[in-house]
């Protein structure tokens, strides 16, 4: 069927801003930020921040090693306890640090 571009996918830890548009079928990664009024139609990287129409990647939160980090250990997905235990290695800038979180 034409038309159709499927589901629209957010991921965890996402900011969206004011007003924005966001397309159908677009996959928004994890921990990316779409600011204010940005139209978004096309996929967004995780950790991107995002802006304009259409929305381009204007950055990256932090740097690969930081992201893949974030991504392999998925802290999102841990038990509260776990999380509460690590949210200095959550909140951290030691990629290293967030491995070993018991």
């Amino acid at each position: 069927l034409s038309g159709l571009r499927g589901d629209t996918r957010v991921g965890n830890d996402v900011w969206i801003g004011r007003d924005a548009t966001i397309l159908p079928g677009v996959t928004i990664g994890d921990g990316a930020i779409v600011g204010a009024m940005s139209v978004v139609a096309g996929d967004v990287p995780p950790y991107a921040v995002v802006a304009g129409n259409p929305a381009r990647v204007v950055r990256y939160r932090f740097d690969e090693v930081t992201i893949a980090t974030l991504l392999e250990t998925a802290w999102w997905t841990w038990p509260a306890d776990r999380i509460t235990r690590n949210l200095d290695a959550i909140r951290g800038a030691d990629p290293e640090a967030l491995r070993q979180a018991p």
